[in-house]
């Protein structure tokens, strides 16, 4: 009998043990998976706004009253991830273009897009004109983008708004035919803050250049009366809107980008502006407005939103800020790269702020998300930032320190994830710093991460550094792939690396390449 119970005892642990290593093989599958559609994705960039077709997009449509095109901007790079959140929890499909997505939704769910944690600001699209064919006089053009105010499904966009920010009243009370060609312009004041850089600089009349570019484009200074030649060229009808303005307080915002317009972007701005003031007599409100309207312009490709975030959706979660602090809606999408899976250990070795701890921990519950810091204002900025989800209910598993990352106080292979903005090399230390810095910190978060398993996902601007001190750690790491990102108008850059089998440090240290391209004494 007690062969039998002990035989029965083995073949229970047996079991056990193949059913263990069943459930890693079924997650190790998953995650490459998931990461092997990523790097397919990564290789291929967003495309330009240029390349979409309006028509592909059903929201805009009058033939759908109840659906709705939304307009979310995205940090560039990161479009596809934003896409992949859209789909997992709106079952919706994007259209990407680059720095913004495209989504069509029922007008009762756009409040769920609002929730979503890798966009920056969301807007609602009244029209969108791939070929606009702006006129070869500015005077033309000033009454195509004028009377564009008249070609919006205003009533749709005003419905979605009206609902977002709870406006108390109807804000479209009457509808004004328009009887003027367009709106007198000021050049004068449009274009005092246009640059030597502009590309359309060349296109513009020599009477309308503005005074301060004048030296230097080697042009003569023109009396009052030939200033005020593009201005007498007013419209013959040029009546002012008798009514009195009601409704919400608004301005327009326009985004130009090309080199062939006649026009700069706060002339468009004005035109369109003057055809939605004339058309429904809202007050026109620069700095305390209730409504934004935003006119974007790609060369020829034009198409009018409404905003419907007052603030971007990245300023949560932190009320302490220190000098680099990185947006929330990057921190969520690069914890979403490394898809932490249930009671894995998230580690951030130098946090900063605890901007990618919080955030993970808030939206990967599952897992335990640990964070920490040589600077000791830092680590005190990070519990602030924490104490104050805390009281706000929220709920996270999550925890800072104070530590050298590169003499982590962890036992070896205890970490299944590593997040982390790295220093740039521009605010916080310099590129010959980040030499030794990278390297080291590399060597040491191998020994904490777990063999085959773990993978790190590692932001940094200072792309010669990091590739140089991936090839020295590469029995090590793994480098998987890499994506281009706009970090407040730097090129930075997010690498996937994965954990090797290699255990110890002997052999990348006994490396002759590596330790030829070592030039610290102290790292030799």
């Amino acid at each position: 009998m007690d062969g039998l119970f002990t035989y029965l005892l083995l073949l229970e642990r047996c079991w056990l043990w193949l059913r263990q290593q069943t459930e890693a093989v079924n997650i190790h599958v998953s995650l490459a998976i998931i990461h092997l559609h990523r790097l397919h994705r990564s290789c291929t960039m967003a495309p330009e706004i240029t390349g979409i077709e309006p028509s592909s997009l059903k929201g805009m449509s009058p033939d759908n009253p109840d659906l709705c095109t939304l307009e979310a901007t995205v940090v560039t790079g990161l479009e596809d991830v934003a896409a992949e959140e859209c789909k997992e929890k709106l079952g919706v499909t994007c259209v990407q273009a680059r720095g913004r997505i495209f989504i069509d939704v029922n007008i009762a769910d756009v409040t769920k897009v609002l929730l979503l944690r890798s966009i920056d600001n969301v807007n609602i699209v009244l029209t969108m004109v791939k070929n606009f064919c702006f006129g070869d006089q500015r005077e033309r053009c000033f009454e195509q983008l004028y009377k564009f105010a008249e070609k919006q499904d205003w009533r749709k966009g005003m419905r979605v708004w009206k609902d977002i920010f709870s406006y108390p009243e109807e804000p479209i009370k009457k509808v004004v035919p328009l009887k003027n060609e367009y709106c007198c312009p000021r050049p004068d004041v449009d274009l005092k803050r246009m640059k030597l850089s502009s590309p359309i600089l060349e296109n513009l009349p020599e009477s309308v250049v503005p005074e301060h570019l004048r030296n230097d484009k080697g042009l003569s200074f023109v009396d009052d009366s030939l200033k005020q030649e593009e201005n007498s060229k007013e419209p013959s009808s040029t009546a002012a809107v008798e009514a009195v303005a009601s409704g919400p307080r608004f301005r327009v915002s326009c985004s130009r980008t090309g080199a062939t317009h006649k026009f700069g972007s706060p002339e468009a701005a004005r035109q369109f502006g003057a055809g939605v003031n004339e058309m429904f007599t809202w007050p026109v409100d620069l700095t305390n407005f209730d409504l934004e309207v935003l006119l974007c312009i790609d060369k020829e490709f034009v198409y009018v939103a409404i905003s419907l975030t007052r603030e971007p959706l990245f300023k949560r979660n932190l009320t302490n800020f220190g000098r680099t602090n990185l947006r929330a809606t990057i921190c969520h999408n690069m914890v979403r790269l490394a898809t932490p899976q249930l009671g894995e250990v998230v580690l951030d070795p130098m946090c900063g702020g605890a901007t990618i701890p919080m955030e993970g921990s808030l939206t990967h519950s599952q897992a335990f998300h640990l964070g920490g810091d040589n600077y000791g204002q830092a680590v005190k900025r990070s519990r602030d930032n924490i104490n104050n989800l805390l009281k706000k209910g929220k709920s996270m598993v999550v925890d800072v320190a104070q530590w050298d990352a590169t003499k982590l106080p962890l036992r070896s292979q205890c970490v299944d994830v590593v997040v982390s903005d790295l220093p740039f090399g521009k605010r916080s230390g310099n590129k010959a710093d980040n030499r030794v810095l990278y390297y080291r910190s590399l060597v040491e978060l191998a020994r904490v991460t777990k063999m085959k398993t773990g993978r790190a996902v590692l932001l940094t601007y200072d792309k010669g550094s990091m590739i140089k001190n991936i090839k020295r750690v590469h029995t090590l790491w793994k480098s998987g792939a890499s994506r281009t990102v706009n970090i407040g108008g730097l090129p930075a850059v997010i690498y996937t690396l994965y954990r090797t089998s290699q255990l110890s440090l002997s052999d990348c240290n006994k490396d002759s390449k590596a330790s030829e391209t070592c030039t610290d004494p102290n790292l030799k």
